[in-house]
């Protein structure tokens, strides 16, 4: 019944998608058909998407055609094939003055502004969910972390442009076009707005520029719990709340996260509903609800996906030991590190993972203790005086620790190829077949080079003794599928629903979407040909899929607004001047209206080729954009 339900509701995104994104382009192709019929000009064809037929019906004189490849459709027009001299009817397209002509090609531009200007509206009134704009995680010596944003802070606005989601935030930094961007923030517990300024950074994995912070988590600390995994079978629920969970980081979300990345055990304490309290219904009103606080131990399970014929991992990471920034003179001077040390050991603990740093500091909260880093290519240790307090946070917050790529100390996941064959965390991998590794990165191209699918590949490393001295050992290992934890864990994301105050307010608020969406999609093809921005970000009909699959399943409301946009996108990549799409054709029609006269027909069937060559190049490239996006994830 269950797997039955499942099934029904993964049709009905589906079809919602299908109908979204085909109303989407009915509404371009009815623009420029209303456009053609109130101009007298007779519609040949009208098709829903390109190539074959699928159906059609013809009334009057124009057919109407579902077509098989749906991405895109056309209006085909009396006459549009032979727009030069000659005679024509009265009814043919080139028969028309070139302002009736201008006004029929801009028909579907026209149409599609105007769609998302209608039903912006109503959607804003009625309520779309949106991501908090509140910061989750903060990178590790981002910019973010530089400018002293924490985990919590608000984001009000972005060089004065208010930021009402996440998305926002993505958006306004990815296409910032100065070096620098002032953000006006609410840092969590502060009484007052303060105005920040950040250098957002490029990443080159997104294709755009960043300040480094995630989402932040469901404040509700409302869990969702997979059937038949490990949470499941502890006794948790879709639906508990997250109370507490030990582990690094400032607040249970931040340490559930912790513990899941570190591959642990998790101990945590949530709080259920248990139905209406006892004796509430005779109070009136709202029920009270009976809440249980309980406790579980969650012990993941290493899951291994289905090998490949290509697989050679190790199932080992690089260690997150390298200091790559200070913050704050005062914060980092009592633990004496330096940019670029290796932090090896705190306390006699090793710090091998996210989270080691803070809990072997935590542990030594007090009480002196000795620091062994690593700098340039020597070992040095020193004795740090007692931290407490306001001082031990402020040293935390002043190192930023993060994997370190030029070392070999590697993290041995479980249940991999490594753990089987009895490396562990902490060994230095120093040659993998008869290749020397010193950099993280040649780990994975000396595996690509000397090991082969099935077949065990000697692993040279040095390992340190509880003495400190080093040994060196070879082993065995036999590269294949990776393999990690698996909790079946998640913890939703800060949402909020966006409800405008009145209908009156939902038209300007849609209104100013419109422009800030156009405007948007200038900066992002401007950055482009800046370079600012990955034209790897690209995306076409997949994407378009994926996006509205994703965002049905938030809510319509939701799929409706994101429906709204891409009739924006529509609108604007149309109105460019390529030939083959409508801008190019009102490019024409400009030139017609200066010279007067049409353009040479010699000049435009050339134009039209070169035009579409560059459609269907654009098409190819933002398709291998999708596929590359699709088996990436």
């Amino acid at each position: 019944m269950t797997l039955a339900l499942m099934d029904f509701t993964e049709i009905a995104r589906g079809l919602q998608v299908a109908l979204g994104i085909g109303l989407v382009i009915f509404v371009h192709e009815l623009g420029h058909f209303i456009a053609a019929r109130l101009c007298g000009v007779r519609v040949e064809i009208f098709s829903l998407g390109f190539g074959p037929r699928l159906l059609g019906w013809k009334r009057g004189s124009t057919v109407y055609q579902l077509a098989l490849i749906p991405m895109g459709g056309f209006v085909k027009m009396a006459g549009e094939e032979s727009p030069g001299g000659g005679a024509h009817e009265p009814d043919e397209l080139p028969a028309k003055s070139v302002g009736q002509r201008f006004f029929i090609y801009s028909g579907g531009v026209l149409m599609n502004v105007l769609f998302a200007l209608l039903v912006f509206p109503p959607i804003l009134f009625f309520g779309v969910a949106f991501p908090e704009p509140l910061i989750g995680q903060v990178e590790p010596g981002g910019p973010a972390w530089k400018a002293g944003l924490e985990p919590g802070t608000r984001i009000l606005a972005i060089d004065g442009e208010p930021i009402v989601s996440f998305e926002d935030l993505h958006t306004r930094i990815g296409l910032a076009r100065e070096d620098e961007v002032e953000m006006l923030v609410r840092a969590p517990g502060a009484g007052a707005d303060s105005l920040v300024r950040v250098s957002p950074a490029y990443d080159a994995g997104l294709g755009l520029r960043t300040i480094d912070v995630s989402m932040a988590p469901d404040p509700a600390g409302k869990l969702t719990v997979v059937p038949d995994s490990p949470a499941f079978a502890a006794g948790l629920r879709t639906g508990d709340r997250l109370v507490a969970v030990d582990g690094p980081g400032n607040d249970p979300p931040t340490r559930l996260m912790n513990r899941i990345g570190r591959g642990e055990a998790v101990e945590l304490v949530v709080e259920r509903d248990l139905g209406p309290a006892e004796g509430g219904a005779a109070q009136g009103g709202d029920s009270p609800r009976s809440v249980e606080r309980l406790s579980f131990t969650v012990v993941p399970r290493i899951a291994t996906r289905p090998a490949k014929r290509d697989d050679r991992f190790l199932s080992a990471e690089a260690s997150s030991c390298r200091v790559i920034d200070l913050r704050g003179a005062e914060g980092a001077r009592p633990l004496g590190l330096a940019v670029e040390d290796r932090v090896l050991f705190l306390d006699g603990k090793p710090v091998l993972q996210m989270g080691d740093f803070e809990l072997a500091l935590r542990a030594a909260e007090g009480r002196a203790f000795e620091l062994v880093v690593e700098r340039g290519r020597r070992e040095e240790s020193w004795q740090v005086a007692a931290l407490a307090g306001n001082d031990l946070e402020q040293a935390l917050r002043s190192v930023a620790l993060v994997r370190d790529a030029e070392s070999t100390r590697a993290v041995i996941l479980p249940g991999g190829a490594a753990a089987a064959a009895g490396l562990q965390s902490g060994d230095r991998i120093l040659r993998i077949g008869t290749r020397t590794t010193q950099r993280w990165p040649d780990v994975p191209a000396a595996l690509k080079a000397e090991a082969s699918p099935g077949t065990p590949v000697n692993v040279s490393v040095e390992r340190r003794d509880a003495d400190g001295s080093p040994r060196f050992l070879d082993f065995q290992v036999t590269p294949g599928a990776p393999s990690g934890p698996e909790y079946g864990l998640q913890l939703g994301t800060a949402t909020y629903l966006y409800r405008a105050p009145s209908f009156g307010a939902a038209v300007r608020v849609g209104f100013d979407a419109s422009v800030r969406i156009m405007v948007d999609i200038w900066h992002f093809l401007s950055g482009i040909f800046r370079g600012s921005v990955s034209s790897e970000n690209l995306g076409g009909i997949i994407a378009i899929s994926q996006g509205s699959y994703m965002f049905a399943g938030i809510g319509f409301t939701k799929l409706v607004f994101f429906l709204c946009m891409l009739s924006l996108n529509l609108a604007f990549i149309n109105v460019l001047p390529i030939p083959v799409l409508d801008g190019g054709h009102l490019f024409f029609l400009l030139i017609e209206k200066i010279k007067g006269s049409p353009v040479n027909e010699r000049i435009l069937g050339y134009s039209q080729m070169v035009g579409l060559v560059l459609i269907l190049g654009l098409v190819v490239f933002v398709t291998l954009n999708d596929l590359q996006r699709l088996f990436a994830n």
